[in-house]
């Protein structure tokens, strides 16, 4: 026999048990076979499967409201509670600053008629006298929302607004008659506002101030 045949198939015999030797041993850390996980496309569902001690169940959304949230959501399950926050701070500078520049034509459908009229007298009165008011919104903070109720077929909804304004009444010569043109004053309102259950639209009703 040839001795380089020989000496190739002894070559390739000792390669063959290195080979073995690497990829068939096991580390002091890999689990047996009985312990090795089941691995299963992600999102398969056989129905096979239980759910572990250690893991928590899923979450419902209610579980992730806030409480005051959840009175609202009961009626509409798409109910955002930071959307509805944000949309009451638009709706109290856009009212608060109607009303200071006496023009509520621009947010009058936001406001009950009750709340309209009173509105609308304040302004009148305030003409009459020959004072103007002039507001600025330096910042407003979180709402914080004091009581949302169903009162059957209406919810309602209590915040109270905190914000840092500059206020100040001048007469017809402009003259401050009240607060001051370079202060900085907080103010402190407490709003109510409603919407029917079975509304379709996404705008709530200021019913009192």
């Amino acid at each position: 026999m040839d001795l380089s045949i020989i000496i190739f198939a002894a070559l390739a015999l000792f390669l063959s048990y290195q080979l073995f030797a690497v990829l068939g041993r096991r580390d002091g850390h890999e689990p047996d076979e009985k312990d090795r996980p089941v691995l299963r496309p992600v999102g398969a569902n056989d129905g096979a499967s239980e759910q572990g001690e250690d893991q928590a169940p899923p979450q419902s959304r209610g579980d992730t409201l806030p409480p005051w949230a959840k009175t609202i959501a009961e009626s509409y399950p798409d109910f955002d509670p930071a959307n509805f926050l944000a949309g009451s701070v638009s709706a109290y500078e856009m009212v608060a600053q109607a009303f200071a520049d006496g023009n509520l034509s621009s947010v009058e459908g936001f406001l009950a008629p009750d709340v309209l009229s009173r509105f609308q007298s304040a302004i009148e009165a305030r003409k009459a006298s020959g004072h103007s008011l002039h507001v600025t919104f330096v910042g407003i903070d979180k709402p914080e929302v004091v009581e949302t109720v169903r009162d059957q077929d209406v919810i309602r909804a209590s915040l109270r607004f905190r914000s840092e304004q500059v206020r100040a009444v001048n007469d017809r010569e402009g003259n401050v008659v009240d607060g001051s043109e370079d202060t900085v004053i907080s103010v402190v309102d407490q709003w109510k506002f409603s919407r029917p259950v079975k509304s379709n639209g996404p705008n709530w009703t200021l019913i009192a101030t």
